[in-house]
This record gives structure tokens, C-alpha cells and sequence, in this order.
């Protein structure tokens, strides 16, 4: 995560930055402190997402929560991590007045599942034309297309992965009559491609136009884009 980047385009956002900043350093020096064991073999789509240590990673919320926060959340940590893990929306009682929470989920869900990616011996060509990650099973939200090839980008494990150009990852939709794609004034090298037929939207991104940085970075830095294509009504 190229932070300095953030900052620069939120510079209003100063202090929520530095915030989430503290937040994802904290969780992140404790969780590379666990035993992460390598998975040696390809597992069934969201496979590696139920398998989580979601009792264990509770555990190294709720500390580092006691440390930034002081207190306790107030909320069922494991059960919160479960929700985020499987793209579930909060239960809107006691979620709303902890807006850091997400914060704390995603770097543990996150640093976790990119350390047990990095220790496990997945073929790179893995996965290559799924439209899902071929590692954790997450559906992607960004892709980077290059002068002949499109990679598709997980954000939950940091995975990218070779998908054919013409293509919705998430329903299989190959119909360029039903798909399309906008663009939004003030973001260059970068548009939406949207679906008619199940109404989902990826964020694609042009490395011949742009100088991209890490997925999740870039995933912060093209918010308005998120936003444009929920107004439009896709998912």
C-alpha cells in the first residue's frame, strides 16, 4: 500500500489516513508473528476462506484494539471477521459507531490470506481464465490490461491471475453486445466495464496509459469510480 500516494490524493482525509495507517501497521506486525502453515495444495474456491483461524485473528483484533483504542469494541470480533471475510454486509446494530472497525478487519483478513498465499506452492499459471481468484475464491473488483493481456486482481490475497479480455468474471458473460464500459471525468487510464446481464462492474485499468501502482492502492486512489457505478445501479 503506497500510503504517501493516499495521502496526497485525500488530503482532506488527513487524519482518517494516518488512522487507518496505524491500524494496518499495528495489525500487520502481529499478525506476521503467527504461525501461518503453508497450504501445499489448490483449494476448493472459498475453500481457504472458511478455513481461516478466525478465533486466532479475534485474538490479535481484540489486543491491538486495546492498545490503539483502549476498551474493548463491543462487538463480536470473530463473528465481524466472518461477515468481512465472506462480503457480507454488518448487522446495522452497534456498526455504525465503530467506524475504524473495517479498518481492523480487512489488514488482519488481508495480511493473513497474502502471507498463506506467499508460503504456498501454487502453480503460477493457476486459475488462469476463472473468474475467480484461483487461491481464496474471491470474485474480483479491478483488472489490468497490458498491450495483449488482461489480469484479473484479488483484494482480499493479492493474487492476479490472466482473464480473457472480453469477459464478466462474475457471471460468465461473453456477449460484448451486453457488456460495455464508462468512463468517469478526472481519472485517467482507467474506466468501468459493467454487465447487463448480472449488473456486476470491474474497474480496469490500462497499463499503456498508466503508470499503475499495487492493487490495493490503486483500489483507494479510483473510489470515485465505486461510487459512479453504484449510482448507475451495478453491484
Amino acid at each position: 500500500m503506497d500510503w504517501d500516494a493516499i495521502r496526497r490524493e485525500y488530503t482532506e482525509d488527513a487524519d482518517s489516513i494516518d488512522k487507518a495507517f496505524k491500524i494496518h501497521t499495528a495489525v500487520m506486525e502481529r499478525v506476521r508473528r503467527l504461525q501461518i502453515p503453508p497450504a501445499d495444495t489448490l483449494l476448493s474456491p472459498r475453500g481457504v476462506i472458511s478455513a481461516l483461524p478466525y478465533d486466532l485473528l479475534a485474538g490479535v483484533l481484540g489486543e491491538v484494539w486495546a492498545e490503539l483504542m483502549g476498551g474493548e469494541p463491543g462487538v463480536d470480533l470473530e463473528k465481524a471477521l466472518r461477515v468481512f471475510a465472506a462480503d457480507e454486509p454488518f448487522p446495522e446494530e452497534g456498526h455504525d459507531a465503530l467506524e475504524e472497525l473495517p479498518m481492523f478487519l480487512r489488514a488482519a483478513v488481508t495480511g493473513y490470506l497474502t502471507l498463506l498465499r506467499e508460503k504456498s506452492h501454487v502453480p503460477q499459471e493457476a486459475g488462469t481464465g476463472a473468474g475467480t481468484c484461483p487461491f481464496c475464491g474471491t470474485h474480483p473488483r479491478m483488472a489490468f490490461d497490458s498491450e495483449t493481456s488482461r489480469e484479473l486482481a484479488c483484494l482480499l490475497c493479492k493474487k492476479q491471475w490472466r482473464f480473457q479480455r472480453i469477459g464478466c468474471p462474475f457471471c460468465g458473460n461473453d456477449n460484448h453486445e451486453t457488456l460495455g464500459y464508462f468512463d468517469v471525468e478526472g481519472f485517467e487510464g482507467v474506466r468501468v466495464q459493467y454487465c447487463s446481464e448480472c449488473k456486476h462492474y470491474l474497474k480496469v485499468f490500462d497499463t499503456r496509459k498508466r503508470a499503475v501502482r499495487d492493487a490495493e492502492t490503486e483500489d483507494v486512489l479510483s473510489l470515485g469510480l465505486d461510487a459512479a457505478a453504484e449510482e448507475e445501479g451495478y453491484l
